[in-house]
């Protein structure tokens, strides 16, 4: 396996983690404070996990020259189009907390880069997540197409190359 799908393997791992955590405390609030809000954001997150999931399912089972095909490619194609709507889901979030910031700042008259870190924790995951998830996007579309090419150059044990001249 070639650096980059390793690379993009660590991103997965990362993104995996954040994203697990992330449901599982928006499912905690949701059950301590009942808001359709984290409904929604349980929901988003879990579908970036699944997400997560399986692109790191593609990338040790299918490469370097297995095809998405099948129930595989039915939920690729699905996920693969509800990314959109969670990396938009993701920008709302990173624009949040940059207004909660902006507010924070405002109140205690101090500028952004004075605040205490944990005020700007929020900010800097979430903007972390919505990266990894746009690498995620571009890995999985790359990924396809490197699947398909190295099928169609496989050489089966049946097939005899000719030698070039």
């Amino acid at each position: 396996m070639s650096a980059k799908w390793k690379f993009f393997g660590l991103i997965c791992v990362l993104q995996l983690l954040a994203t697990a955590f992330f449901s599982i405390t928006s499912f905690i609030n949701l059950l301590q404070l009942g808001l359709f809000y984290f409904l929604l954001q349980t929901i988003a997150f879990v579908l970036m996990t699944w997400l997560t999931i399986l692109a790191l399912n593609i990338l040790n089972n299918n490469y370097p020259d297995v095809p998405v095909g099948g129930r595989q490619k039915t939920i690729f194609n699905w996920l693969f189009l509800l990314n959109f709507l969670l990396l938009a889901f993701l920008f709302g979030l990173v624009i949040a907390e940059y207004k909660n910031l902006k507010v924070l700042t405002n109140l205690l008259d101090r500028s952004i880069f004075s605040l205490h870190f944990k005020w700007l924790l929020p900010f800097f995951i979430y903007s972390i997540i919505l990266v990894f998830q746009f690498i995620i996007l571009y890995g999985l579309y790359a990924i396809r197409i490197e699947l398909y090419r190295n099928f169609m150059s496989k050489q089966f044990e049946f097939e005899e190359r000719l030698p070039k001249n």
